[in-house]
C-alpha cells in the first residue's frame, strides 16, 4: 500500500493555529484480505486541545469507538482465485469514497460495482468487500458509532 500523509492542525503556545505534525501515517496493519491506514480516531465529542497527542494506537477495532469516529484508508488486493470476501457487520454509519480502481460491495441481496470517485453510505448492515479486478483499490472510509440498524417499521 502506498504511504498516507497525515498533517495535523493544532494551536501554538500563542494561540496562533499551525501544524503539529506532518509525517506519513505510522497505524498501518495488515488484516485477512486488506491493508489499514488508521487516520484518526476519537471517543466521544472531539476535542481540539492546544496540547497534541496522536489519538490513534495500534490495534485499532473495526468499529468506532462509543460516540466516536474513526478514519481510515483501505487497500484491497485483488481477490486470490477460490477465496471469498471477508461479510462483516457493525452498529456505525460508514462513508465510503473510492479512491482509485474499483470493488463490489457484497450485500445480503445483491452487489454493486463501485469506481473510483463513487461514495457508498453503509447503514449498518451486513457486507463484504470484492475486489475482482487485477489491480488493488484503495477506499477512504469514516465510520461514525450508530444505533443498530432497526427493522423497517409497517
Amino acid at each position: 500500500m502506498r504511504e498516507i500523509r497525515r498533517i495535523v492542525t493544532g494551536r501554538d503556545g500563542e494561540g496562533r493555529s499551525t501544524v503539529v505534525e506532518d509525517r506519513v501515517c505510522p497505524h498501518v496493519e495488515t488484516t485477512a484480505d486488506a491493508t489499514v491506514t488508521n487516520l484518526w480516531l476519537h471517543e466521544g465529542r472531539p476535542g481540539n486541545a492546544t496540547d497534541y497527542r496522536d489519538p490513534v494506537g495500534p490495534g485499532v477495532p473495526l468499529p468506532p469507538p462509543a460516540r466516536g469516529s474513526v478514519l481510515r484508508v483501505v487497500e484491497f488486493p485483488p481477490r486470490e482465485p477460490g477465496g471469498s470476501a471477508f461479510v462483516h457487520r457493525t452498529d456505525s454509519l460508514d462513508y465510503a469514497y473510492v479512491i482509485d480502481g474499483e470493488v463490489y460491495s457484497v450485500l445480503d441481496d445483491g452487489e454493486t460495482l463501485l469506481r473510483a470517485g463513487d461514495v457508498l453510505v453503509q447503514r449498518g448492515t451486513s457486507h463484504a468487500w470484492d475486489n475482482r479486478s487485477g489491480r488493488p483499490c484503495t477506499v477512504l472510509f469514516a465510520l461514525l458509532d450508530a444505533e443498530p440498524l432497526r427493522p423497517a417499521e409497517g
